[in-house]
């Protein structure tokens, strides 16, 4: 099974110089398997702990789900801050064949001085339903680049990304949305936080095939700027090539709601207490899709750290 799939099914080393890098050098990695009618009701969760500065870090991520499965994996990594440069990078593949279900949850809290870069990708094959959730807090630098690909007729992907950033962070995020086949949908959603100097960059497609009739795929970026040193870039792009699709897409770059703002202090909150409140409210839409409470716990209060700076 894993010669099968492993650098070839999904993510080969030839989808470019991150991947032909992870190829080359992985050292570890997690290949999970789900036969087919399993379906477990409890998420499988994997921390991993980068304790070593000025050593790169090269994994592998491998999920089977087979036809009618269902699995959620989330899979966090963390670090303290590191004084040396270091690199970490993931290559993730995640297949889900026909009927199966999977959720693919990544939390990364690493350290400053940490260089995070993730390629994944998902099939989906007939019928089947792969949702991905991004959550990118920490690190210096921080790039993903995710594709879907809905390969089989009535596929479905909700990806859903989540990102906060101080200090001078920086986050590169690409998306491509696959149609393949016919009678398939995706909705993307990317939300995120900027403070002093950080900045997020995000490149999105959606890419429908002559034959992916009745496409129905959507595309969001949605940015709050909490400083005037913060910057956001979204460039969401359509290559649509049938014509009975239903396809859109949509980014915004906004300032804090004043209106929610007063609303909140005219209610006995003091004007941090408001903001936070309201960026808490923000990003909760894809905050509240964690599907684990712990986690959501956690990624919270690194929320509200990174207010508290504010």
């Amino acid at each position: 099974l894993v010669s099968d799939y492993l650098s070839t099914g999904a993510v080969p080393a030839e989808e470019g110089k991150f991947a032909a890098l992870n190829a080359a050098l992985w050292s570890d990695g997690i290949f999970l398997y789900v036969p087919a009618g399993v379906q477990l009701d409890v998420p499988i969760r994997v921390t991993r702990w980068l304790s070593e500065p000025g050593i790169a870090q090269f994994g592998r991520v491998l999920i089977l789900a087979e036809s009618a499965s269902r699995i959620s994996y989330v899979d966090e990594i963390l670090s303290d801050d590191f004084s040396l440069q270091t690199l970490t990078s993931n290559a993730v593949e995640v297949i889900a064949q026909d009927g199966a279900h999977v959720q693919y949850v990544a939390v990364q809290r690493l350290g400053r001085g940490v260089f995070y870069q993730s390629v994944q990708r998902t099939l989906a094959h007939r019928d089947a339903t792969l949702d991905t959730l991004n959550v990118a807090l920490g690190a210096s630098v921080t790039r993903v680049d995710l594709n879907a690909c809905l390969l089989g007729e009535g596929a479905n992907s909700d990806m859903l990304g989540l990102y906060f950033g101080d200090n001078d962070q920086h986050f590169d995020f690409n998306t491509s949305q696959d149609h393949i086949a016919p009678h398939t949908t995706s909705n993307l959603l990317y939300k995120g936080a900027l403070d002093a100097a950080s900045r997020a960059v995000f490149r999105g497609i959606i890419r429908v095939q002559p034959k992916a009739q009745r496409t129905d795929a959507y595309q969001t970026n949605r940015n709050l700027l909490l400083s005037g040193n913060a910057r956001a870039d979204s460039l969401p792009r359509l290559e649509i090539e049938a014509d009975d699709v239903k396809c859109s897409h949509g980014a915004t770059i906004g300032e804090l709601d004043s209106e929610a703002t007063f609303y909140l202090m005219s209610r006995g909150l003091s004007r941090t207490q408001a903001e936070r409140l309201v960026v808490l409210g923000f990003l909760g839409e894809v905050l509240s899709k964690l599907p684990l409470g712990g986690v959501v716990e956690k990624v919270t209060r690194v929320i509200k750290e990174k207010l508290a700076q504010h």
